[in-house]
């Protein structure tokens, strides 16, 4: 569980703060993502995945620059950027197998 949610936001994590960077370097950058461990007729898994960013930028024209663009660099990444999040958003089949040694 723990490195599902590690992916999911390191990997958010590097889109917007890609995106932000280049007008400036952030004073501070938290990501936490939380979700719930549900056991049931469906078995283990993860739901109500949530990812919140507190980022914050130094005063200036381009803090401000950086701050206009966070909005828009977080929905970005949630809705095309994010191999991870979008994995998991769209689901997609996984198949188990063992080699033969």
């Amino acid at each position: 569980m723990e490195l599902l949610l590690a992916a999911i936001g390191g990997c958010t994590a590097a889109d917007v703060d890609v995106a932000t960077t280049r007008h400036t370097e952030p004073d501070g950058f938290t990501v936490t993502v939380t979700g719930n461990k549900v056991s049931d007729d469906l078995g283990n898994r993860m739901t109500d995945l949530a990812v919140t960013f507190s980022v914050t930028f130094p005063e200036g024209e381009a803090g401000d620059r950086a701050r206009a663009i966070l909005p828009r660099a977080v929905t970005v990444s949630h809705e095309r950027l994010c191999t991870v999040s979008r994995t998991v958003e769209t689901g997609t089949p996984v198949t188990a197998t063992i080699k033969d040694a």
